[in-house]
């Protein structure tokens, strides 16, 4: 059975194996650090019966009022099993109860399967980044509204 909890410090070598794994520009290991502590309440990880982290999802609160869903990766072996939709739901339910109006995100164009995704969770392509990432791909900024 999965269970959605919030990062501890001893999973940042799991949590940063699946961020190696799922990305072509991982963030490096001190910046999932950092977030791990800004974003205590909203750096949450899905674990099975076992304890072993399947995947992640940090979120940031700015101005109380805008969520921003900073990374979510799935480990690859794990993939489409519903932990993505579990942790956006969690992350979606606890910014809701801490005031957030509107979330926000950016997904790399090609990503399709994370844009669908997204699009089912009821976020919108607000515009384009140019850019956006290092290698020079641009990026999708999506929205969704919280009711």
């Amino acid at each position: 059975m999965a269970k959605i909890r919030e990062i501890r410090e001893e999973d940042l070598n799991e949590v940063y194996e699946i961020e190696r794994l799922s990305f072509r520009e991982p963030y490096p290991k001190t910046l999932l650090l950092i977030y791990s502590k800004i974003c205590r309440e909203t750096f949450l990880v899905v674990e099975n019966g076992s304890g072993k982290i399947k995947g992640y999802i940090i979120g940031l609160i700015k101005w109380n009022i805008l969520g921003h869903i900073i990374s979510l990766a799935i480990h690859p072996e794990h993939r489409r099993k519903g932990y993505a939709k579990m942790l956006i739901r969690e992350l979606l339910r606890r910014f809701k109860v801490n005031g957030v109006k509107v979330v926000r995100l950016e997904v790399r164009v090609s990503n399709r399967p994370a844009i669908n995704l997204y699009s089912k969770m009821g976020f919108k392509i607000a515009y384009t980044l140019k850019n956006f990432y290092l290698d020079g791909e641009d990026a999708y900024v999506m929205y969704k509204v919280l009711d």
